[in-house]
């Protein structure tokens, strides 16, 4: 539901949406990458129009994602950065807290 170029920077994208047939067998939660970055994408438009009337061009949000080689979902925080792209387009970013 995005109108901007959005964008998982590598280190977001390893730890929540990463996720491989073998990762399920090892710890036989069933999920796959499709399902996780549609989860990572839901909260941060979610976010975005909880915060859509404040100012600034980032938020944090949270979301329940489980670790690869684990079994359990732990909470990892989020940050949704809108700014300039290559060409002065506004493009979404969803990172890690810190790595801006």
């Amino acid at each position: 539901g995005f109108t901007i170029p959005s964008a998982l920077t590598t280190a977001a994208w390893a730890d929540c949406v990463a996720w491989t047939a073998d990762d399920t067998e090892r710890t036989g939660v069933p999920q796959d990458e499709t399902g996780r970055l549609w989860d990572v994408l839901w909260l941060a438009g979610y976010a975005a129009r909880l915060h859509r009337d404040k100012a600034g061009d980032r938020l944090i949000f949270a979301l329940l994602r489980v670790p690869r080689g684990h079994r359990r979902a732990t909470r990892c925080e989020l940050v949704l950065h809108i700014g300039p792209g290559d060409e002065g387009e506004p493009v979404m970013t969803v990172m890690l807290p810190g790595e801006d």
